[in-house]
């Protein structure tokens, strides 16, 4: 519950307005949330809200330069049937990463956007990062996102410490039939 701190008053409301700032020459427009005392006037911000408005102007930012959003990331690790820790397994950045990325607290990097987006596209990808990682990491249902036989041959491999490469056509192949 939201309370003015300068009058004590419960009666707030939440809205929101226009702003904008300049990026990378680019002038970017998104909506901020703020509150309003009805019982004083006060304007205030509350951390929750900065929070929200912070993600807001990352996000508005990733747009910019072309990268996932913060829902987009969520969405490609929800459908590749990993949790925010088995995503920092498969793909790296660090045991927090994937939850600053999805909160809107850090932006991904160019070369994690791209892994990300191949990832999605390709289940060979996918299944070779997998394998990369140690091949120890479980999906919430296998079955579902396509591992195959090629799976056990990239554990395999990796397992064997063999440098195993997934080839241009392959991918081309896989592209082709989904």
């Amino acid at each position: 519950m939201l309370i003015c701190h300068l009058c004590h008053s419960s009666d707030i409301f939440i809205l929101t307005a226009k702003d904008s700032l300049t990026y990378k020459g680019h002038k970017i427009e998104f909506d901020i949330e703020y509150s309003v005392c009805n019982a004083c006037g006060r304007e205030f911000i509350e951390s929750q809200q900065i929070q929200k408005n912070d993600a807001t102007i990352l996000n508005a930012k990733k747009f910019a330069d072309g990268l996932l959003s913060s829902e987009e990331i969520k969405e490609i690790i929800k459908n590749l049937g990993l949790t925010q820790e088995t995503a920092s397994k498969v793909f790296g950045g660090g045991e927090n990463a994937f939850s600053k990325y999805e909160s809107g607290k850090v932006a991904q990097s160019a070369s994690m956007d791209r892994l990300l987006r191949l990832a999605a596209e390709f289940p060979s990808v996918f299944h070779w990062l997998i394998a990369f990682s140690g091949g120890t990491v479980k999906l919430k249902d296998s079955s579902a996102y396509g591992v195959s036989e090629k799976l056990k041959d990239y554990r395999s491999a990796a397992a064997n410490q063999e440098q195993y490469q997934i080839s241009s056509s392959s991918i081309l192949e896989e592209s082709n039939y989904g």
